[in-house]
């Protein structure tokens, strides 16, 4: 599996996700309120349904995702306004560090 297909994947379940109209506790719908644990649980799951990911896909504490045997995902969210419309007190910066994971041998 390669990168740029994970990263095509991902922006797709986000779409999917943010196009749903299901709020995020309180909030408006989207994927802007959550946090990053829960929206990681959901792509997950969106890329789990698929043959692609299915069974190989999961959460983690470190790395933020893991595909089994193949990649190690750590994500950070970016999220320059808040859902009142200000600007966010953390929402500048937006990092990915994305890592091939290494087969036991």
């Amino acid at each position: 599996m390669e990168l740029i297909q994970i990263v095509e994947d991902v922006a797709r379940a986000l779409v999917a996700i943010d196009s749903s109209g299901i709020a995020f506790r309180h909030f408006q719908p989207g994927v802007g309120p959550y946090g990053e644990p829960q929206l990681l649980r959901q792509v997950v799951h969106e890329l789990g349904e698929t043959d692609a990911y299915a069974g190989k896909i999961k959460t983690c504490r470190t790395p933020d995702v893991l595909i089994t045997s193949e990649w190690m995902l750590e994500f950070k969210i970016a999220r320059p306004f808040g859902d009142n419309g200000e600007v966010a007190e953390n929402g500048q910066l937006i990092c990915y560090t994305l890592t091939r994971a290494m087969s036991a041998q």
